[in-house]
């Protein structure tokens, strides 16, 4: 008899370890649509204020703005070694998305999220 291509592994599984597979593959696909929605969300600090995206020398970031704070999400892919080599063009961002000025000193994060305060006139 010809297999052709029916793979009789999954053919001869029953209903439980089909519904346990289908569980399984469900909760993989669910997981990682959430991790990739979560890509650019804000902090808790930040929720519900909007993001101002802002593209500096090839680096793309969401600003938002609470008050004398600035958080940045930076959302394009490059490869960025330090906090310290992407300050300047976030300091940057956060001019150009809320007219303030980076208090220095005051960056905390990493490479893809960063906070700040800030000087507003």
């Amino acid at each position: 008899m010809h297999k052709g291509f029916v793979n009789l592994k999954w053919a001869q599984l029953n209903a439980d370890e089909w519904d346990s597979r289908m569980r399984y593959q469900l909760a993989g696909t669910i997981l990682v649509a959430a991790s990739l929605a979560a890509c650019n969300t804000a902090s808790l600090g930040f929720m519900g204020v909007d993001a101002q995206t802002v593209t500096v020398d090839g680096s793309t970031f969401d600003v938002r703005r609470k008050g004398n704070k600035v958080e940045m999400i930076r959302t394009n892919r490059e490869v960025v070694l330090s906090l310290r080599s992407i300050v300047p063009r976030a300091a940057k961002a956060v001019i150009a998305a809320t007219g303030c000025t980076p208090e220095p000193g005051s960056w905390a994060g990493d490479q893809a999220v960063m906070r700040v305060q800030v000087d507003c006139p």
